[in-house]
C-alpha cells in the first residue's frame, strides 16, 4: 500500500484544487491496477478511506482559507465537518458522492454572524469537494442543506425532535447520523454529539421496531434452496444489486447493535462486528460467517464501482458464486434473528 501513502503525502502538501482532482484520479487508476482479493479487502478499504479523508480535508482547508480571505460573517470558535454513509463507515467506493454535515460552537450573541460565515464555508466546501471528484448528493445530504449545518445546541434540539417524532424520515436521518465520523476541525464537537445521539436512541425503546424494520424489510435475492434471484428484464437483466440485497441489511443490523451497546468509536461495519463478538454478542462461528459475508459484499461493491455496473452473476467464477450464496444466506439469518440481536 506504499503507493497510497505517497498519494496521501502529496495531497497533504497540495494547495490547488485541480491538483487534488488529479490525485483523486490517480487513486482510481492505482486501485484499478491492483489484484483485489477477498482476504485483503479490509486492508484495501482502509487505504482507500485514508486517501479519501486526506483529499477531503485538504479541500476543506482550502475552502476555509478562501472564506477567511473574503471576510464574510464571523468565524466560530470551533467547528467540525463530518461524513456519513459509506464514508462515515470507512467503506467508501472510489467515486463516492458527498454525505456530509457541519457542527459549530460559538457565543450565543455571535450565533447569527457565525451562521453567515458557516453557510458560506459550507457552500465553498461542498463546491470544492465536487470539483475534486466527490459528486453532489442527489438527496441533498450536504452541509449546504440547513438540516445538516447547525450550531451545537441547535443540533441537540434537532436530534430530540427526530427521536420524539419517529416519522419515517426522522428514522432515516437518525440512521444517517449514527454513522457520522469527524474529518476536519474540532473532532470533540462531533464525538460529544454522537454520544448524545447514541444514548437517546438506545433509551427510546419505541424506536426499536423501526430499527428492526430497517434490517428485515430489504429483499435478499436468494431462495430457500440457494438459488440467487437476478433481474430478469431490461438493461439489468442477469444482475443483482449487491448493496441493497446484501450489504445494507447486514450493516444496518450491526449499526443498531453498535447503538444499543454504545460502540461509539466503532465506525466501520467490521469494527462493530468485532466489538460485538468481544462482548460475547455472537458465537465465534457466527462471527466468522458474518465476517466472510462482509468481505464478500465489500469486495463486490468495490469491483462494481470500478467496472461501473451492478453484479453480473454469469461473469463470476465458481468460487465467487459460492461465496455470494453463503453471504446472502447469512443475511437471511440476520433478518430472521434481528429482533433477538438488536
Amino acid at each position: 500500500m506504499n503507493a497510497f501513502e505517497t498519494i496521501i503525502v502529496r495531497a497533504e502538501q497540495c494547495n490547488d484544487i485541480s491538483e487534488l482532482k488529479q490525485l483523486h484520479h490517480e487513486v482510481a487508476f492505482l486501485l484499478s491496477s491492483f489484484s483485489i482479493s477477498f482476504s485483503r479487502i479490509f486492508e484495501v478499504y482502509d487505504a482507500l478511506c485514508m486517501c479519501h479523508d486526506t483529499l477531503m480535508k485538504q479541500a476543506l482547508l482550502l475552502a476555509e482559507r478562501e472564506v477567511d480571505r473574503k471576510g464574510i460573517g464571523k468565524k466560530p470558535s470551533s467547528f467540525c465537518w463530518f461524513v456519513m454513509g459509506s464514508s462515515g463507515r470507512k467503506e467508501p467506493t472510489i467515486w463516492t458522492d458527498q454525505d456530509n454535515g457541519v457542527i459549530f460552537s460559538c457565543l450565543c450573541s455571535e450565533k447569527e454572524d457565525c451562521y453567515v460565515y458557516m453557510r458560506e464555508y459550507a457552500r465553498m466546501g461542498v463546491l470544492f469537494l465536487n470539483e475534486i471528484g466527490y459528486p453532489y448528493c442527489t438527496g441533498h445530504v450536504m452541509a449546504t442543506n440547513k438540516r445538516w449545518l447547525k450550531e451545537a445546541n441547535d443540533w441537540g434540539e434537532q436530534i430530540d425532535k427526530y427521536v420524539q417524532n419517529e416519522h419515517i424520515d426522522d428514522i432515516r436521518y437518525l440512521s444517517m447520523l449514527v454513522d457520522m465520523r469527524p474529518i476536519y476541525g474540532e473532532y470533540s464537537l462531533v464525538i460529544q454529539l454522537k454520544e448524545t445521539l447514541y444514548k437517546k436512541i438506545a433509551t427510546t425503546f419505541s424506536l426499536r421496531n423501526r430499527m428492526i424494520d430497517s434490517v428485515r424489510i430489504p429483499f435478499v435475492p436468494i431462495g430457500p434452496f440457494g438459488r440467487v434471484y437476478v433481474e430478469r428484464w431490461g438493461e439489468k437483466s442477469g444482475m443483482i444489486d449487491i448493496k441493497q440485497g446484501g450489504y445494507v441489511p447486514l450493516n444496518h443490523m450491526l449499526k443498531w447493535v453498535a447503538v444499543q451497546k454504545q460502540f461509539i468509536d466503532a465506525h466501520s461495519t467490521f469494527e462493530r462486528l468485532t466489538r460485538w463478538r468481544a462482548k460475547n454478542g455472537c458465537s465465534q462461528r457466527l462471527f466468522e460467517r458474518m465476517e466472510e459475508a462482509l468481505e464478500t459484499f465489500l469486495y463486490f461493491r468495490l469491483r462494481c464501482s470500478l467496472e461501473g455496473n451492478n453484479l453480473v452473476i454469469h461473469h463470476l467464477s465458481k468460487e465467487e458464486k459460492q461465496r455470494l450464496k453463503r453471504a446472502l444466506t447469512v443475511v437471511k439469518k440476520v433478518q430472521r434473528y434481528a429482533r433477538k440481536w438488536v
